[in-house]
């Protein structure tokens, strides 16, 4: 009879066990064996290489983006807090490119310093040292050496870093990407267009945007984009290696905006992000949303069950005994 009744018992711890939440780390820190020593240096190095060619004296201008907690979840700084990027939970190469290149806008629209800037040397490479771990952008742009002229695309570097066998590494070097600008004299068709994602059916946007466009980091000029123009807008201009950025000025409220350059078009996307009744909806999610009242309903039948299970082994130890 103990036997039988110790079975039961098993039975409903494993029966309940089986029914709690599972929660899992962000996805972010999934292959991490251990966590982020958030007072430990780092340091970080490029290399600005182009068709084989090292470019020396380039000034490299490095910009904090975020702060990280010892569990990788990014805040982001004072700079770049009015962006209102979500950095915590992406997933994709994708997701941060366009991450990367929205950086890269507020920088210019809101005339953002670096937060350090150095030059590289003879080899092209560049160092910074003493950096505290966070979330880093390095940008160069289009520099030239008198033979050739090259676009190195900016860097978006998480320190520490997470090496391969799950450990962080406190010393990071990247090969910035390049491309070299072959001249031309052609006249292009660049194209900002405005989409709108996860606000079907709310009575939320505004009739008309502002779009402010920018040439080599000066404003060239702004444009309004509604409706009627489709929330899209086209311009002709000479391929002259210029660099072209824009920017959605005053982005409604309940919406993130993010810019994204596909070849000649700009997307800017505004993100309808819902309020949360009762809380902030900036809040992280870090495991399931299951109602508290599982747990009740799970600790009352467990108890109910044991309590059950305790009457009848009296009452047959009772009879047993006679």
């Amino acid at each position: 009879m103990v036997k039988r009744r110790m079975a039961v018992i098993i039975f409903l711890a494993c029966f309940c066990f089986c029914l709690m939440p599972c929660y899992a780390m962000a996805a972010s820190t999934t292959d991490a064996s251990e966590s982020i020593n958030v007072s430990r240096e780092c340091s970080l190095k490029f290399s600005y290489i182009c068709d084989g060619t090292a470019f020396e004296d380039v000034s490299v201008k490095l910009y904090k983006i975020a702060d990280v907690t010892s569990d990788f979840q990014y805040i982001l700084t004072s700079d770049f807090e009015s962006s209102a990027l979500i950095l915590n939970g992406i997933r994709t190469n994708g997701e941060w490119n366009v991450i990367r290149s929205t950086l890269e806008t507020h920088i210019i629209a809101d005339n953002i310093k670096a937060y350090t800037t150095a030059k590289t040397d003879s080899e092209g490479l560049v160092c910074f040292e003493k950096l505290k771990p966070g979330l880093y952008l390095a940008v160069v742009g289009t520099v030239t050496d008198g033979e050739i002229t090259c676009f190195f695309d900016s860097a978006l570097v998480a320190l520490p870093g997470l090496s391969a066998d799950g450990n962080w590494q406190y010393q990071v070097a990247v090969a910035s990407k390049s491309e070299i600008v072959p001249p031309s004299d052609k006249d292009i068709e660049l194209k900002v267009l405005k989409l709108w994602k996860g606000d079907e059916g709310i009575n939320s946007r505004p009739k008309n945007i502002e779009v402010e466009i920018f040439k080599n980091g000066i404003s060239h000029q702004k444009i309004v984009l509604t409706k009627d123009n489709n929330w899209s807008y086209s311009w002709t201009t000479k391929d002259d290696s210029a660099i072209w950025t824009v920017i959605e000025r005053s982005t409604p409220s309940g919406y993130t905006m993010t810019v994204e350059k596909r070849d000649n078009s700009f997307i800017l996307t505004n993100t309808y992000t819902p309020p949360n009744p009762g809380g902030s909806s900036d809040a992280p999610q870090t495991g399931d949303t299951y109602s508290i009242m599982l747990y009740v309903i799970l600790i009352t039948v467990s108890g109910s069950m044991l309590l059950i299970l305790g009457i009848v082994g009296k009452r047959n130890s009772y009879e047993d005994n006679k």
